[in-house]
């Protein structure tokens, strides 16, 4: 009988054990899914196995409800009871998520106000324990096809226990268009305050920021008219600008929101006696093939007087790791009011303090932006920027200063540039949105060379007016000669100069009546002289044959040999007359009224670049095109600009102007590979220079601006177009008294004809209206055409 009621409760139990065995998974799920559900959450469990202290659940896949675009995944969720508590650790997985930011954020704020009341976020519950994560593997996309945001972050632990959650991960990459961030080594610290959870530490071993900055869109390329000369309008016009409108109006008020924003969510997040310090952080900015690399440096971010204050120090730590006395540390310093009190200063002010420090301690590198010889290139700064308490403007008040700066820039020089002692100071503020811009004390002192500035600028619908002064102090000439790099004046090695240079003068005009409004007036203190010249640059050498290098078709240089008794030279007196008019009518108006440089006509370009509101028009003088075709290259750059200027005035001071005139019309381009006015008279017509007529001479100098082009149709006559157009010139000529109405009246019977050494005569055509201003450019141009 006992035997029986054994075996009876044998089997008993044993179907009571299967009966637990198979209903513990079922009723696990049920507890989990129910547990999730206050959460705002559906489960879905793959496997579900008994441990020894409590459950494991694999292959956990969880939604959100409202949430469809945030994916779950768990590889494992152990849930352990003791006398502590539950405790919950998940052990490897993925969260992932594809949509812009505001639609997953706008998913998020949905999931959250469905869940069950009480259950808000990832509160414990009151009865203790902890979760544990790692393995975790975040991932997010703005979409699917080609993303433009991103953010991935692997080798992802959260720990939370007590009413405390740690979050590290090994690595988290961020990408927000032209921005990425990474982060090494993060750890976040979170307690819980109030009902909430509040930034309590955080840390990391490095973060590295990488920022693209946006291209300049590049002006459309139209040649300039030269200084003096009678252009046809261009055919091919680049677009007129578009007018600013007004959206811009509250930029400033809406980055000045943007920082409260940011300021106010960071001072919430933190908890009392937050600590946010983060060394090793590291910068770099890229544009096209260019970059700047900044860092490392540490970054703190900490409350004060109602404030909250983030500063970054570039190069601290390599200071002290170095232990140099001859630095010191640069800090960027910003602080953003959080409260409204009255006693807290409401503007947002950004400071740059510190120096000297070399550019490779801030983490610059060799090539960067052209930068070279970084180690020995020192920085300070003394700078203050203030946005206002109304966000509509900035100001600027500071000082700094860069010694030993090298670099290479086309846009400067064609040679490196080394040793550039640079200063600077300004007190200056303007309207965001552009409307107005006050400078009330600006300088730049490159040794002895110093541009002082004031003035203001201000914009009323589709007007631009300014109104300032400028100053160069004087100057001795060889002190301000000395001052430039040698690669900026790499040309004029061993040159010496006398005398001194200043300039002072007032600059107003209002592009809504630039007629009317425009004046510009100087006041030019200038004895300079050049006392010493090297031999290589000496006019001297232009008085014999010489050699020198020219530009064939496809723009190689070719060396050619020029100077009198060569074969190409033609002397002043076996030029037509006719050559010289049309150079001074098509080139330089004044050339025998200025010594090489035409105020008049640098006034004018001045209004008329500001009336077309593009680079259309120059202030070049035959003098210049010549300093510029005896020495310098074609390129183009500031470098090249000086030089010439000086060179120019060499030119003029040693040389008379029917010499400067006959070495202009020797060496000057007049087609491919056609240099010098014996070579094109030859080209074109099959005459010498003495030969050429007034049209003749007249369409020689009319393509010197782009003699790559040509206008003669396919008989070999110029075509109608342009033969209007040189008929045109020809009654300027007449104005200027530079012909006789004889003379007049033959030119205006010629057809030029191409290989043809007597122009055709016809009676009479009618000409235009004979205006000095000639709008209408020949249409058979076909494009703009290019200074050479």
């Amino acid at each position: 009988m006992g035997s029986r009621r054994k075996s009876i409760a044998v089997i008993a139990g044993g179907a009571l054990g299967c009966g637990l065995i198979v209903g513990f998974a079922p009723f696990v799920r049920y507890q989990a899914e129910k547990a999730a559900a206050g959460y705002g959450a559906s489960l879905a469990i793959e496997q579900v196995r008994p441990t020894w202290h409590g459950v494991s659940l694999r292959g956990v896949d969880v939604r959100l409800r409202g949430a469809p675009s945030i994916a779950i995944r768990l590889d494992e969720v152990a849930v352990a009871l003791g006398f502590s508590g539950r405790r919950v650790a998940m052990r490897g997985g993925t969260v992932s998520a594809i949509g812009p930011q505001e639609a997953i954020l706008h998913e998020l704020e949905t999931w959250r106000a469905g869940q069950t009341p009480g259950r808000t976020g990832v509160v414990p519950s009151e009865g203790g324990g902890s979760t544990d994560l790692e393995g975790l593997k975040l991932v997010w996309t703005d979409r699917t096809d080609v993303p433009r945001e991103s953010l991935s972050a692997t080798g992802v632990h959260l720990a939370r226990a007590e009413g405390r959650t740690s979050i590290f991960a090994q690595e988290a990459m961020l990408s927000l268009g032209r921005a990425a961030f990474s982060v090494r080594e993060g750890r976040l610290v979170l307690a819980r305050e109030q009902a909430r959870y509040q930034v309590s530490e955080l840390s990391a071993a490095a973060i590295d920021a990488e920022v693209t900055l946006p291209e300049v869109e590049p002006e459309p390329q139209v040649a300039p008219e030269r200084g003096g000369s009678t252009r046809p309008a261009q055919i091919k016009r680049a677009a007129e600008p578009v007018e600013r409108d007004d959206t811009g109006q509250n930029r400033g008020l809406a980055v000045r929101e943007a920082l409260l924003r940011a300021a106010r969510m960071i001072d919430l997040a933190l908890g009392e006696g937050a600590k946010v310090d983060v060394a090793g952080v590291t910068a770099r900015l890229k544009r096209r093939t260019d970059m700047l690399n900044l860092g490392p440096g540490s970054l703190a971010v900490r409350r004060e007087a109602g404030s909250l204050v983030v500063e970054l120090s570039p190069g601290e730590a390599a200071i002290s790791t170095a232990g140099s006395d001859a630095q010191q540390a640069l800090t960027f310093r910003l602080r953003v009011p959080i409260n409204d009190a009255k006693e807290t200063p409401q503007e947002i002010v950004a400071d740059v303090h510190g120096g000297p420090i070399w550019l490779s301690t801030l983490g610059v590198h060799e090539g960067d932006m052209g930068l070279f010889d970084v180690a020995r290139t020192s920085i300070v700064s003394r700078a203050r920027v203030v946005l206002s308490a109304d966000g509509q403007t900035l100001g600027v008040d500071g000082e700094g200063r860069l010694k030993n700066l090298s670099l290479r820039s086309a846009a400067l020089a064609d040679e490196p540039i080394a040793g550039l002692d640079l200063a600077w100071r300004a007190k200056a503020n303007g309207k965001l949105d552009g409307s107005k811009i006050v400078a009330e004390d600006a300088e730049i002192d490159l040794g002895a060379l110093r541009l002082i500035a004031r003035g203001e600028y201000e914009q009323a619908g589709a007007s631009h007016r300014v109104r300032g002064s400028f100053e160069v102090p004087l100057s001795a000439c060889q002190s301000m000669l000395d001052s430039a790099p040698k690669g900026v004046v790499a040309k004029l090695h061993g040159m010496r100069l006398a005398g001194s240079f200043g300039i002072e003068g007032k600059l107003r005009f209002d592009t809504a009546n630039l007629d009317r409004t425009f004046s510009l007036d100087w006041g030019i203190s200038n004895t300079c002289r050049v006392t010493e010249m090297p031999p290589e640059l000496s006019v001297d050498r232009f008085k014999r044959a010489f050699r020198r290098l020219v530009y064939g078709p496809g723009g190689q240089r070719v060396e050619i040999e020029s100077g009198p008794g060569t074969a190409e030279w033609v002397p002043y007196e076996d030029i037509s007359r006719f050559m010289e008019v049309a150079v001074l009518t098509t080139e330089d108006g004044g050339f025998h009224r200025h010594h090489g440089f035409d105020e008049e006509a640098i006034k004018n370009s001045i209004r008329e670049n500001l009336r077309k509101r593009r680079f259309v028009r120059g202030a070049s003088t035959v003098s210049m095109q010549l300093a510029k075709n005896l020495y310098l290259e074609r390129t183009k750059s500031v470098a090249r600009k000086l030089q010439e200027t000086l060179l120019t005035m060499y030119l003029e001071q040693e040389l008379t102007k029917e010499q400067i005139m006959e070495l202009y019309l020797n060496v000057v381009e007049f087609g491919p590979l056609v240099y010098g006015i014996g070579a094109a008279a030859r080209h074109y017509f099959n005459a010498s220079a003495a030969q050429l007529s007034l049209g003749q001479a007249l369409y020689i100098a009319s393509i010197l601006p782009n003699p790559s082009v040509q206008h003669f149709d396919a008989t070999g006559e110029v075509t109608p177009a342009w033969s209007e157009y040189l008929r045109k010139l020809m009654q300027i000529a007449r104005r200027r008294n530079r012909i006789s109405d004889e003379e007049l009246e033959k030119g205006l019977q010629e057809t030029v004809v191409r290989g043809s050494p007597a122009p055709h005569l016809a009676p009479r055509q009618p000409a235009g209206d004979g205006g000095e201003a000639i709008e209408d450019r020949p249409e058979e141009q076909g494009g703009a055409w290019t200074a050479p």
